[in-house]
């Protein structure tokens, strides 16, 4: 076997190791050419390294916008923001308050224009604390509390358009319109009627009216389209419902004993500070009744009886012994002949706290009170 000097296996050892370093180099830039790692940038179109179609249309509608205002009559600015606009899943708070102006450069009065579609589209994106078209219900509905007047169409084209706004939109319907309507101590003005009428039914389809309110509304009676709105359930097993205590005259629990012949005497002279919820008795139930369906009254000279019925989100009036709020539709109204006379319900009232009777002349006999329901 042939030998090698020392230091020629030293060069041949050092050639091998720079030959191997050399392919490990070599191999490796070849695979980061081949799969470069996530963290290096990669361009986008429009500019900005990372950011989607989407993102940049959102960040530039504002001022999109603002150019449709400037110059509301130039097409090619209309076109520019409806393209933004749809490229826009949530359209930024400026953008979304620009809502009110598109609104005064294109008022409903005028038809359809394509500032129109422009805020028809803004409205079913932006969200609920900006949206333009529940803004401007809760506005014009609450002017209308102060005296103002309302267009009921222009009032269900915003309302119809709230997208992500309508529970806010709706939430101020129910409490300056819907409310008001399931309560005896109040007369609905004919234009809050008309925009309960058509704002009532959008705010139906949505989830958005509280039952125990929609139903005092129907028995109240002030605005009988809401009947259509109340979904028919089974009516189950009625009984007649006893009270817990009564509040008011003395011996007012004969008038719910069962015995025709006993009765109580009752004055319309306020009696209490409560008076607008009790009356002069009100029989309280030991926990609301789920549904009350019908009444029979049997008293000497004419009255009426008012069903207090629970609420929640501070809704109607208050109570601040039992801080609890209420709404108080007149669930039957009866003549006081000295016989049965029956008030039936023409839906059933839900969440009844109590039923209090008020005397329509100086005085009468309650002899007895009848109401059935389901628990």
């Amino acid at each position: 076997m042939r030998r090698f000097p020392l230091r020629t296996l030293l060069l041949m050892a050092l050639a091998l190791v720079a030959f191997v370093r050399l392919y490990f180099i070599t191999h490796n830039a070849g695979r980061r050419a081949e799969h470069p790692t996530t963290t290096q940038a990669q361009p986008v179109e429009g500019g900005k390294p990372g950011a989607s179609p989407g993102v940049q249309a959102c960040r530039t509608l504002d001022r999109t916008l603002e150019g449709v205002v400037r110059a509301p009559s130039d097409p090619t600015a209309f076109t520019k923001a409806r393209q933004q606009l749809d490229a826009c899943p949530e359209p930024p708070a400026r953008a979304c308050e620009l809502g009110a102006a598109l609104d005064a450069r294109s008022p409903f009065s005028g038809g359809t224009t394509p500032l129109r579609e422009l805020l028809d589209a803004l409205c079913q994106r932006c969200p609920a604390g900006t949206n333009p078209c529940a803004s401007q219900v809760v506005r014009t509905v609450m002017a209308m509390n102060l005296g103002g007047k309302g267009d009921p169409a222009a009032l269900l084209w915003n309302l119809e358009r709230a997208g992500p706004g309508t529970a806010t939109a709706c939430a101020e319907v129910v409490r300056s319109l819907l409310t008001p309507a399931a309560l005896a101590t109040e007369e609905l003005p004919p234009g809050k009627r008309e925009a309960l009428g058509q704002l009532a039914p959008v705010c139906a389809r949505a989830g958005q009216l509280p039952a125990s309110v929609l139903h005092a509304a129907v028995v109240e009676g002030d605005v009988p389209a809401l009947a259509r709105l109340v979904q028919a359930k089974p009516a189950g097993e009625s009984s007649v419902l006893k009270p817990k205590r009564t509040v008011g005259a003395q011996g007012g629990e004969k008038a719910f004993d069962g015995q025709e012949a006993t009765g109580v005497e009752l004055t319309a002279t306020p009696q209490s500070e409560n008076w607008v919820k009790e009356g002069a008795l009100s029989a309280v139930f030991e926990s609301p009744v789920p549904r009350l369906t019908a009444l029979r009254v049997r008293a000497r000279g004419p009255g009426s009886l008012r069903a207090v019925v629970r609420t929640e989100e501070n809704l109607g009036l208050s109570d601040p012994d039992t801080n609890t709020s209420f709404v108080l539709p007149v669930a039957c109204r009866f003549r006081g002949t000295g016989q049965w006379e029956t008030c039936a319900l023409p839906v059933p009232l839900v969440d009844v706290e109590a039923l209090s009777v008020f005397p329509e002349k100086d005085t009468l006999t309650l002899n007895e009170v009848e109401a059935r329901g389901t628990r």
